[in-house]
């Protein structure tokens, strides 16, 4: 619970922040579009980070759940920046703004939360 509450207050903040300075404000194709990539990203990259109980670099994810997290997050890339009606397409500046985001909000901040919480919740199995 405390990761999904934490994952929202990060999403939050994320469009507080692309609300003034990507132009969300007067554009809502582009808000579509960023809360798509914002979606995708986190879910991407939550996916590293809760497949494992310690950190998530202290294994590496197998090849077939690589290349598919690698090619959905290709894929909606490519769809972004592309264009699909219903999602115009941002900037590549914008949309690495929102990949790096999700990128340390997930694997340096969520990760942490989630091997402390483990620790609390089970201190007999740390040891």
């Amino acid at each position: 619970m405390a990761l999904g509450l934490l994952m929202v207050a990060e999403t939050l903040l994320l469009l507080y922040i692309a609300w003034s300075h990507f132009g969300l404000l007067t554009n809502d194709q582009a808000l579509y579009t960023f809360s798509f990539q914002t979606l995708l990203f986190f879910a991407v990259f939550s996916i590293v980070s809760a497949r494992e109980r310690r950190p998530f670099w202290a294994s590496a994810p197998g090849k077939v759940l690589t290349l598919a997290l690698v090619l959905d997050a290709l894929a909606g890339t490519v769809l972004t920046t592309v264009g699909l009606p219903g999602l115009i397409p941002l900037p590549w500046w914008q949309t690495a703004a929102v990949l790096a985001y999700a990128m340390v909000a997930c694997l340096l901040v969520n990760d942490a939360v989630k091997v402390a919480t483990m620790r609390w919740l089970t201190p007999a199995a740390a040891a």
